[in-house]
């Protein structure tokens, strides 16, 4: 279509915007996306895309998110202050409330997002800077424990590996935790189990080197492209810093 124009920070999913509507590469679960998409839609949540069925060439078709995605590692410092950590937390408890209990959930507690990271989130500009107002990129969504999202932004909403801090880390992790229970949103008070959050990261960060590896050795494009950038290496560095200051961010997050 000559109407299309290229959207940039993907590596695995082909994605285009055609005016009001992004098309993308359908993901493996797409009945379950569209499926909690259409739900949060139905409940007005607010923080996430429409979906709006299959094109002719087979794409997924969305709404277009307006706003701006920081796809560049670090491209500005405000994308990761305060403000900006705080309302992602209120984002994922609005997430969390708005599936927990629901079919989509089944037994587990909630449905988690399993992919927050900057690079699929939106943000717009507020008077205390660029806040976060929904997430892209549902493909890994499923059943969880409201724990895993929040732990998944911990470490991608901070700087781990040589030369980081780890008290930083542990202080962003509890303003994460901080605003996810303040909320007044829920059915009941939320407690996040803060000693577990940096044992699900460790858990989560060995997964996703491992499953870079194990898509590239299956030839799968978007992870060789990964595997070639030298993302295994770098996320084991981050397991490594990690184990070795797990201690001081325990500290900090639980003082």
């Amino acid at each position: 279509m000559s109407d299309e124009e290229p959207l940039t920070g993907g590596f695995v999913a082909d994605v285009v915007r055609v005016g009001d509507t992004v098309r993308r590469t359908p993901p493996a679960n797409l009945d379950f996306v569209g499926a909690l998409l259409d739900h949060l839609a139905e409940v007005d949540a607010d923080l996430a895309p429409r979906p709006l069925g299959v094109d002719a060439s087979g794409r997924q078709m969305l709404s277009y998110v307006a706003g701006r995605v920081p796809w560049r590692d670090r491209e500005d410092a405000a994308f990761f202050a305060d403000p900006a950590l705080v309302r992602l937390a209120e984002l994922i408890r609005r997430l969390h409330d708005a599936c927990a209990g629901t079919p989509l959930a089944g037994d587990a507690e909630t449905v988690c997002h399993r992919d927050l990271s900057p690079k699929n989130t939106v943000y717009r500009d507020s008077p205390t800077g660029p806040l976060p107002v929904a997430f892209l990129d549902w493909d890994l969504a499923g059943p969880g424990r409201r724990i895993e999202d929040v732990a998944f932004a911990g470490w991608h909403w901070a700087v781990l590996g040589e030369g980081a801090d780890p008290a930083e880390l542990g202080r962003r992790c509890r303003v994460l935790c901080d605003a996810y229970e303040a909320p007044a949103t829920g059915p009941e008070p939320v407690l996040l189990a803060r000693d577990e959050l940096v044992d699900v990261m460790l858990h989560q960060i060995e997964d996703t080197w491992r499953g870079i590896d194990a898509g590239a050795d299956r030839d799968e494009p978007g992870m060789r492209r990964l595997r070639d950038g030298g993302a295994v290496e770098g996320v084991r560095r981050w397991q490594d810093w990690l184990l070795a200051h797990r201690r001081t961010v325990v500290t900090v997050l639980t003082a």
